[in-house]
Order: C-alpha cells, then sequence, then structure tokens
C-alpha cells in the first residue's frame, strides 16, 4: 500500500442530485473524465432509498431510511421533523478523527434552511432571510461548518442552472480562504459539496412552442416557479444527442403481466405536480437531451473546483469522492423521474474514488452501496482502526476504501453479498389524492376555510401497495411491494403473496430489467422464496426491526395540506 502523507490527506465529497450511472458518456464531461482517469471507478454502486432526503439520510448518516426515519420530503405534514443530529453524520465522524468539517450546497434534511427561490419572473423575492450565524448554527449541530448561502438550494424548475454556480463560487472561496491554510498548518480538512444538477431535468415540459399537453393551467400560471419549463436560452442547453439511443423498453405497458401497480399510481402522481405527457419518442428525445445538457452543465462546476485544486496545489494532498443521491427513470419502462420502482435507472449511481496514492483509470465491479460511504470516508483518513471502529459506532456498511489498491482484481460480492433498498414516501402512494387535494386548492368557488376543512378529512388510500424492500445480490434483484399500513417480513409463501407485490430480475440474462420473473410465481416459487430469505436476513442484520413504527399514524392525522407544501413536494 502506497505510503500516505504523514498528515493525512484532505477529503472533498461531491454529490449530484438524479444523476444515474453511465458505462461510458455519450457526451462530453471533463471532469467526470478526469475524475475517471485519476481514480477508481465503481461500476455497482448502489442507493438504498428515494427520494432526495430520504437518500440523503442514508448517506450522511450511514444508516438505513428505518432507522433515519426520513422516509420522504421534508415539508410535508406527515414529515413534521428535521434529521436527528443525535443519530451522528459524517461531519461529526470526521471531526471526531481530527478532520476540520465543512459543507457546501443542498442539505435537504433541515426544515428550516428551506428557502423558496426566485424565478425569472419574481427576481425582487427576498431569499436571504436567514441570517448567517444562524445559518452556521443549524449545520453546526450536524458537525459541519461554513454553511453559507441563500438557504437550501432546492425546489426550482432551474435551481441547479441558477444556483450550483453559487455552490461552486463558495467552494473555490473556501478552498483559497480555508482549505489552503488549513492544509498548510497540516490540519486534513473534509468537505461535502452538493450540487443541484441534474435535477433541473425534473421540470422538462416537453410540449412544442404553443402546445398545453403537458401544461397544467391555472396551476402553472399561479405557481412558475414548480412549472414544467423549457431549457433555457443557453448555447449549452441547445446540444441534442440523437446518437444516443431511447431506452428500447420506454413503451412498455404499465399494465403488463406481473408489473407492480405501484408503477403507474407514482407516474400517475407525479402528473399531478410536473403535469404528464404521452409516449411519444420526440418528448423522451427532448427529456434525455435537457438530462444529459444538465449534467454537462453540472460537469463544468466539477471542472471549476477540480482546477481549483490544481491552482493551490492541493491535488496531491486530497481524495476526491464523486457521487449521487440517486438516479433518474429518463423514459426506461415509459417512466421518469423517481419514486416507486427498483429499475436501475434509478437506483444505479456513479461512486468515483480519486485517491493521490494509487493509480487512476481503473474500474471495480464490487457490489458497493451509499451505507457504506460513511464507513469508506472514515476509512480513507488511514487512521488506526480503533479509532475508525470508534467514530462509526454500530453501523453496518462496510468500508470499501481498501479496493483501491487492487481494484480490477475483486469479484463482485467482495464488499457484501448484497445491497438493500428501503422505499416509503407517502406523496406517491394515491395519485387521486395528490389530484384531489390541488383541485380543492384552484376551486374558486370554495372559501380558504371551507378548502382546510375538506382537506383534512382526505387521506391516501394506504390499501396501495407502495413501499418497497429490494435486495440486489448482483445476479438477481428482487423486490417486495407492500402497504405502508403493512410492513412486513414474510417467512412464508402464503405471507409473501398476500401482503406483497413482487418482483425478481436476472441481472446476468437481462440486465435492463424487462422481465418480471415473478409474474410466473409456480415456476419461480423456489427462487422467489430464496431471494426472500435473502432479503429478510439482511433486513436483520442492517437494520434489526423493521416494521413501519417509524410511520405517522396516517389513519387519524388530520393533515392540512396548503398549496405552499405542494409547491415544495416537488424538490425532490
Amino acid at each position: 500500500m502506497p505510503e500516505k502523507l504523514p498528515e493525512g490527506y484532505n477529503i472533498l465529497l461531491v454529490v449530484t442530485d438524479q444523476e444515474r450511472f453511465f458505462p461510458t458518456f455519450p457526451f462530453p464531461v471533463p471532469g467526470r473524465e478526469r475524475l475517471m482517469k485519476t481514480g477508481v471507478t465503481f461500476c455497482n454502486h448502489q442507493n438504498t432509498s428515494n427520494v432526495c432526503t430520504p437518500s440523503r439520510s442514508v448517506l450522511y448518516t450511514g444508516l438505513h431510511m428505518p432507522q433515519t426515519k426520513m422516509f420522504d420530503n421534508l415539508g410535508l405534514p406527515w414529515m413534521p421533523y428535521d434529521l436527528d443530529p443525535a443519530l451522528g453524520t459524517t461531519g461529526h465522524m470526521m471531526r471526531e478523527l481530527g478532520y476540520y468539517t465543512a459543507y457546501k450546497g443542498k442539505w435537504h434534511l433541515t426544515e428550516k434552511l428551506e428557502k423558496p427561490l426566485p424565478d425569472e419572473k419574481d427576481e425582487d423575492i427576498d431569499v436571504g432571510d436567514i441570517p448567517e450565524p444562524e445559518l452556521h448554527k443549524i449545520m453546526e449541530k450536524y458537525g459541519f461548518a461554513d454553511y453559507h448561502g441563500i438557504g437550501d438550494i432546492i425546489g426550482h424548475s432551474k435551481g441547479g442552472y441558477f444556483y450550483d454556480s453559487t455552490t461552486t463560487s463558495q467552494t473555490i472561496n473556501w478552498l483559497r480562504c480555508k482549505g489552503q491554510p488549513l492544509n498548510d498548518q497540516h490540519k486534513p480538512w473534509f468537505l461535502a459539496v452538493n450540487l443541484v444538477n441534474p435535477h433541473d431535468v425534473m421540470f422538462i415540459d416537453t410540449d412544442k412552442e404553443g402546445e398545453k399537453v403537458q401544461w397544467r393551467g391555472e396551476l402553472d400560471q399561479d405557481d412558475n416557479t414548480l412549472a414544467p419549463t423549457q431549457p433555457p436560452e443557453n448555447e449549452l442547453y441547445q446540444a441534442s444527442w440523437p446518437n444516443y439511443p431511447l431506452p428500447a423498453n420506454r413503451h412498455q405497458s404499465f399494465n403488463e403481466q406481473g408489473r407492480p401497480p405501484a408503477h403507474l399510481e407514482y407516474q400517475t402522481a407525479r402528473a399531478a405536480l410536473e403535469g404528464q405527457f404521452p409516449d411519444e419518442d420526440r418528448r423522451w428525445r427532448k427529456l434525455l437531451d435537457y438530462y444529459f445538457n444538465c449534467i454537462r452543465d453540472c460537469d463544468t462546476h466539477l471542472d471549476r473546483i477540480l482546477n481549483e485544486l490544481d491552482a493551490l496545489k492541493l491535488t496531491d494532498k486530497t481524495i476526491v469522492v464523486f457521487t449521487a443521491d440517486h438516479g433518474e427513470l429518463g423514459g426506461s419502462h415509459q417512466m421518469h423521474g423517481k419514486g416507486a420502482s427498483v429499475y436501475k435507472e434509478q437506483i444505479h449511481v456513479p461512486m468515483i474514488i480519486s485517491h493521490p496514492a494509487y493509480p487512476g483509470n481503473k474500474k471495480c465491479q464490487a457490489l458497493t452501496c451509499h451505507l457504506d460511504i460513511a464507513p469508506t470516508l472514515v476509512g480513507l483518513t488511514g487512521l488506526p482502526e480503533e479509532k475508525q471502529h470508534q467514530a462509526l459506532g454500530n453501523r453496518k456498511g462496510v468500508n470499501f476504501s481498501g479496493l483501491l489498491k487492487n481494484p480490477e482484481s475483486v469479484a463482485v460480492n467482495a464488499v457484501r453479498n448484497a445491497s438493500l433498498y428501503c422505499y416509503g414516501m407517502i406523496l406517491y402512494t394515491d395519485a387521486h389524492y395528490l389530484h384531489r387535494v390541488i383541485a380543492l386548492q384552484r376551486d374558486k368557488q370554495k372559501t380558504v376555510a371551507q378548502i382546510k376543512q375538506e382537506i383534512s378529512h382526505l387521506h391516501p388510500d394506504f390499501s396501495h401497495r407502495s413501499g418497497t424492500r429490494m435486495i440486489n445480490d448482483g445476479r438477481y434483484k428482487f423486490a417486495r411491494y407492500f402497504s405502508l399500513r403493512e410492513h412486513n417480513t414474510p417467512e412464508t409463501w402464503e405471507d409473501l403473496i398476500k401482503y406483497n407485490d413482487l418482483e425478481l430480475y436476472d441481472l446476468k440474462n437481462d440486465p435492463d430489467e424487462n422481465h418480471n420473473l415473478a409474474a410466473d410465481k409456480q415456476k419461480y416459487q423456489d427462487l422467489i422464496l430464496t431471494m426472500n430469505e435473502k432479503l429478510n436476513k439482511i433486513i436483520k442484520d442492517e437494520i434489526g426491526v423493521d416494521d413501519g413504527s417509524f410511520m405517522p399514524d396516517a389513519a387519524h392525522e388530520p393533515w392540512d395540506l396548503t398549496i405552499e407544501q405542494f409547491n415544495r413536494m416537488a424538490k425532490d
């Protein structure tokens, strides 16, 4: 193993939003390409929950979503609490190990930090009304210093386009004012930088000029910050990528035998928030073009940060870790966004580690996941294992930093036998509920009091099976979809099929996950039971009791959903 610097390496963590894994990029991304050349690309890295808030809670604590209790996005009446600082974060862990810790960009785990952002038509909105000392105080609770800016940079149809440059400039300023001086003092630092793009793709307007197909009518007029939007009038965003093929399964029917109803329910629910569009190739092409260009835009910011490390002579003293909170379905299986499904496009995300002490341009096929990020960051300190274990506590993730030495020689299960995915959003459980609440909010014949009264008596239909537990063992992917009122870890065939919709994919022979083997329960019963047993075991090992006790009493809560809360729902 190459000798490490006496004072330890600095660690820069860069997290993007809604970026799926690309084996090769079909468009130029010099920042990402540079990291791939100087680092190790972990080609089988999985996230462990969706959407933003749940996934980031795992990424920054090293605990599964049922343990963090962050099962849905903040700002909703059934999510009345922030991430509990007492759980401990990577900020706390790295501080305990002697690192100076700082945070820039999107957080999405503390309600008070979430501020509305202006759009092109509302440039005079004051978004800086949280004093800097208050921002610092809030993030200090989570083990991070030097949090500046305009609040949590989320919740805007062009949030990445408008504000990733701000986060990048803050990062460069920090590297100059804090990073370089700390390095000169032989004090290692851990800096987490969180960019929004390519999240902007969530709000793509696929209509042509003059069309009003995806248009949500009055809702778009009154709420243009989250309305579907055309790409920015910027040369970078005008590029098209026709040589990149559209997903072959983009027309897959939601009514196909064995397909979980949760898929259609999710996609219909999204239509209440961002509008729905027909299954037409020109629309999928427009979505993918915008998605790719959002990644290209994001890459310019990553490139600026890497160039600044060069300019400050910090590159040889800094480990760079690059990943994303979740991916983007991008037309696969006739879906877009991310939510109630287990398809690879939303779960398989990038993971690159560029370490100055190890040769780059390497690829590793070992199965890793977001639960492993906290232990791996701690492992990258190079400190004695006793100190690492003390900082991590009883976390169940695996430190895979040791694979950097010979990354290409290891098997798929070198780190873990399987990865676990947990999903429990209420937001997308019942599409009819979402559409009903929005219709009430826009009813001009009712008073505000009448609307509030009616909404308080509405609840999602929790008989819909939207909750998900999934296991990926490198060969097979097996998922159970269940009612959020009926969390279960079935041990018998009867209970398994009574309480769950099932998916089973052979990742070797069906890498695009087109054929749900669980549709033929009789033929694949033995394999289903084997995978179900594996799923129960990993839940027990990594979570313990998984009974849904962290969920609210959904049957009795009077939820007063305002249109402002709906505006914020879409910030995932």
